[in-house]
């Protein structure tokens, strides 16, 4: 089965071919340039590198969320254009779940963190033994000191190995070594090519979630948000706010 993979949720891009578990092809960017400029032209290059067109293409893969909300729209609206029509299977993946799986080689507690602004993360914590990843928790959004409070639970037992674009930040964390000591020895960050977005890891959650009979057509695939955007708050507060000024009145 040839997997066309895709992840543009975060500053670094990356598309994939493979053929099941087999990695054909991957480009990753990291350049500053918006995904509206290259992405398409990545996934033009990853195929004619291969001798390979769409209508070779068995199963279309992207992540969907969590991450940057054009990122995240460029990446759904890129796979929908290019699978439509071919009536072929379609798979939107978790950021978090294949930044975990760039890890699963490291036995302990993978801790994806990405940047989510507004003083918070997106995360999502796995378990991993053996290659086996098993999740702990639904992804979601929250503020650090909450993420380092519930990691301290897993840290006489574990090392907690973080990836993601919020790794850093999480290393970072102004009050870490004070607050919570237990985690010094504990929280390893990771290098940076297993921090990166893969197309790769997003191609192989793509074909476990196809061979367990998850998928949709292109129709279907849609981008999803842990939180409003910055436009829909904006709106949500100044609404707030008029009712607050009438109620004054």
């Amino acid at each position: 089965m040839l997997i066309l993979a895709l992840d543009s949720t975060a500053l670094v891009g990356s598309v994939a071919l493979c053929d099941n578990e087999h990695l054909l092809a991957e480009c990753t960017l990291n350049t500053g340039n918006t995904h509206s400029e290259t992405l398409l032209p990545t996934v033009e290059f990853v195929l004619k590198s291969c001798g390979v067109t769409v209508d070779d293409i068995d199963l279309f893969a992207c992540t969907v969320g969590p991450g940057s909300f054009t990122g995240v729209r460029i990446g759904a609206a890129t796979v929908k254009g290019i699978a439509f029509g071919k009536d072929k299977p379609c798979v939107g993946v978790s950021t978090l779940e294949a930044l975990t799986t760039n890890a699963r080689a490291f036995e302990g507690i993978i801790c994806p963190c990405m940047n989510a602004r507004r003083e918070q993360i997106y995360n999502a914590l796995f378990a991993c033994k053996e290659g086996k990843l098993t999740r702990l928790c639904e992804d979601r959004a929250l503020a650090i000191e909450d993420l380092l409070r519930e990691l301290e639970s897993y840290a006489p037992d574990h090392k907690i190995y973080l990836v993601g674009d919020g790794a850093e930040l999480v290393i970072d964390f102004d009050e870490l070594g004070e607050q919570f000591p237990a985690l010094d020895d504990q929280l390893v960050l990771l290098e940076e090519r297993f921090r990166n977005q893969s197309g790769y890891s997003v191609a192989q959650v793509a074909l476990a979630m196809y061979q367990s009979g998850v998928s949709c057509t292109d129709a279907e695939l849609a981008p999803v948000y842990l939180r409003p955007s910055q436009a829909e708050r904006v709106r949500l507060e100044n609404e707030e706010k008029k009712k607050a000024d009438g109620a004054n009145v």
